[in-house]
């Protein structure tokens, strides 16, 4: 009681649960197959995990993409103990992570261009998507996947500007802004022109 699990990251992962569970459900092949879920940057699984026990073998099987090996090892540990069969941990770049025929993409604290990373696998594949990003001037080196347009089946990775369509100034002042302490208006406003930036991206 009390604890920072209890006060901020229980429910964080339970409302992430509901809205994950909305996109799920509407899926019009769910319960007829297992769905793929990926979560991009997943760590050690907090959320996977609570996926793969929530829903079960029968409708999702899930894998779990982070960089840090040791985040990977410590996930793993966690499923095999909750014994979660429907649930694989891959310590890797998530840039250029071959989602086909993913189902739906999540991301719980996409820090910055991660956010960009798992919207464009989601859009690229015509997924679900339930993305929270965070720390937006984080991860600026990363790149987005998208189709490359000359050659078929291909992809091509691009700055997160040119999948923006936003000038690489603009966007950099917007990521400032989105960070700005003690001007909450000022900071909500960026975040939401960010995020309707990703929008019309997708």
């Amino acid at each position: 009681e009390g604890s920072r699990w209890q006060r901020k990251k229980k429910p964080q992962l339970q409302w992430m649960l509901g809205q994950i569970e909305q996109v799920i459900r509407s899926h019009p092949e769910y319960g007829q197959r297992p769905l793929r879920l990926v979560d991009v940057g997943g760590g050690k699984g907090n959320l996977s995990n609570l996926l793969a026990e929530t829903f079960g073998e029968e409708f999702v099987t899930v894998q779990v993409v982070d960089i840090s090996q040791s985040a990977v090892r410590n996930g793993e540990m966690r499923a095999m103990r909750r014994g979660l069969g429907n649930i694989r941990y891959d310590a890797k770049d998530a840039t250029t992570l071959d989602v086909s025929g993913v189902d739906v993409v999540v991301a719980l604290h996409a820090c910055g261009a991660l956010s960009d990373v798992a919207l464009g696998h989601a859009a690229r594949e015509g997924a679900g998507f339930v993305i929270c990003p965070c720390c937006f001037r984080s991860n600026p080196q990363l790149r987005v996947a998208l189709p490359a347009p000359s050659l078929k089946n291909d992809i091509e990775l691009v700055t997160v500007d040119e999948w923006l369509h936003v000038e690489s100034a603009a966007y950099e002042s917007l990521k400032q802004l989105a960070e700005l302490q003690g001007d909450i208006g000022m900071s909500s406003t960026a975040m939401h022109s960010i995020c309707g930036l990703r929008a019309r991206a997708v």
